[in-house]
């Protein structure tokens, strides 16, 4: 196979003009057997456990394949590489693996290539994104060729779903390759493969033919196109330039559902949506004062943004970075009310009877409409005497500050990891790269939480730490978002889920028309 990787595209390329290349057979691939897919950003990595964020995600899992898998049609945690998981007790778990399977370089997908992916997933140095995830893991050992014994420091009842987070490589090219290397030229189990990546244009993958799954249906290339722009994203759907157009905003799916040629899907996030207050001691200032996180609470509109920018489609928080369909949530607890005489009254308290001046930082292009809640969050903000000067940050200097905890002293931020609520509030764990809370008694709940095997139990503790944020007011509960994803008519089986993840599992593109 032959693959380029270029550091910047020419002008012609950045709109789209450069030709695009070969398959593996020295072929052209036609458009009606291409699937083109725009999101919101140019993968930083095409290594899956390079980074949680959902854009590298989706492009690096068409190539390496996890051994559990999150199927959003059945909304069930399914084996992938790995065939079951089997416990033997409170801390070891058995991973029964598929057979024959090869990684497309040859290396053999077996027992030993899973040890060596867990244990690179659990090196929290050279996978720090998913860090929190890999906490509970102690070894792993293999059995035989198919079996992989799992060990665990303590009883974690997030095991299952942490083994769809894993994505398994080839060591013997990892450790040629390296970190950086892999992250450039990945090679993998999945579907596709790597033709050629064109930074900030495109990432284009062809079929693997010796795919242990069968072959996808009615498409032999996927190219993967950073469009920053959500109108542009919308308008690439409508002219027939995109067959999947990810994260709109709600006045473009409400456009576009009138098309006849063009399918919305609609489905609540997981997506929590706030603003960070940050209460670390590298950030000095008034935002260290409950009572000035109380009168920012009080100051924003939460059902106005809901209402007058999402049409009604997104979620209230009642108070809790639980979204209502998890265990945990507390169905007691309500959004700290709009007033903004309180919110005056609390300032005055806290000695800041005229307010302050304060930086509020939002990416641009991150998430449907983002810097138009920005914008609303700034306005309300100064209504109480809060004023907020805008900054703007492109995707990747924004996710890099938010991980060396720059994003400070108030961010818009939105959080979506998998589905249980461990993976949830570990982000809000003091020592977590992603946390700007700093409280020993969350820390307490969060840990106990993530060892605790009964049901019930479990909830009682995430409730109770639900709880203790509210009375805290470590954050600006904002919304739970709604995802929208257009797609032509001629793609059918497309399923997103929650998390912002896309999966082309079960994808079927019809011939074009």
């Amino acid at each position: 196979m032959t693959m380029k990787i270029t550091r910047r595209a020419t002008l012609a390329a950045a709109a789209g003009l450069a030709a695009l290349p070969l398959d593996a057979r020295g072929q052209s691939v036609p458009r009606a057997r291409t699937l083109i897919i725009a999101q919101t950003f140019d993968p930083s990595t095409l290594w899956a456990n390079g980074t949680t964020a959902s854009d590298n995600v989706n492009v690096g899992a068409c190539i390496n394949e996890s051994l559990m898998f999150v199927n959003a049609a059945t909304n069930r945690n399914e084996p992938l590489l790995a065939t079951g998981l089997e416990q033997e007790s409170d801390t070891r778990w058995l991973i029964r693996l598929r057979p024959n399977v090869t990684f497309t370089n040859g290396e053999k997908m077996d027992a030993d290539a899973v040890v060596h992916s867990i244990r690179v997933f659990a090196d929290a140095r050279t996978t720090p994104a998913y860090a929190s995830y890999a906490a509970p893991i102690e070894s792993a050992e293999a059995v035989d060729a198919l079996t992989v014994r799992l060990v665990t420091k303590y009883p974690s009842p997030t095991v299952p779903l942490m083994l769809s987070q894993i994505y398994v490589i080839p060591p013997r090219y990892w450790a040629e390759a390296g970190v950086n290397g892999f992250g450039q030229r990945p090679i993998g189990t999945g579907p596709f493969k790597l033709t050629e990546w064109l930074r900030d244009n495109r990432v284009v993958l062809d079929r693997n033919p010796d795919y242990w799954g069968g072959a996808p249906d009615g498409y032999d290339r996927v190219i993967w196109r950073p469009v920053p722009d959500e109108n542009a994203r919308a308008a690439g759907l409508e002219t027939g330039e995109f067959d999947i157009g990810a994260a709109l905003s709600v006045p473009a799916a409400q456009r576009l559902e009138r098309a006849r040629n063009l399918r919305i899907l609609e489905s609540p996030s997981y997506r929590v949506f706030h603003l960070t207050l940050s209460s670390l001691s590298i950030h000095p200032g008034p935002i260290q004062d409950r009572r000035v996180r109380l009168a920012m609470n009080h100051a924003i509109d939460k059902q106005a943004i809901i209402r007058n920018l999402f049409a009604g489609k997104a979620r209230a928080l009642n108070g809790q970075v639980l979204r209502r369909e998890q265990q945990g949530f507390d169905p007691t607890l309500q959004d700290i009310p709009f007033d903004q005489a309180r919110a005056r009254a609390r300032l005055a308290e806290a000695g800041f009877p005229n307010g302050f001046e304060t930086v509020l930082k939002t990416p641009s292009g991150r998430f449907p409409q983002d810097r138009e809640v920005a914008e609303a969050c700034v306005g309300m903000l100064a209504r109480v005497g809060i004023r907020c000067r805008l900054e703007t940050l492109e995707s990747g200097e924004y996710l890099r500050q938010l991980r060396v905890r720059e994003l400070a002293p108030i961010a818009f931020l939105g959080l979506a990891p998998p589905d249980d609520p461990d993976f949830q509030v570990g982000q809000y764990r003091s020592d977590w790269r992603y946390s700007y809370v700093q409280n020993p008694e969350f820390d307490r709940l969060i840990d106990a939480a993530r060892r605790e095997m009964n049901p019930e139990r479990r909830a009682g503790l995430y409730r109770e730490l639900m709880r203790a944020m509210h009375a805290e007011v470590p954050l600006v509960w904002l919304f739970q978002g709604v995802d929208l994803h257009g797609t032509s008519a001629r793609v059918s089986g497309f399923a997103p889920r929650g998390d912002g993840r896309l999966a082309l599992y079960g994808v079927k593109v019809a011939a074009r028309a």
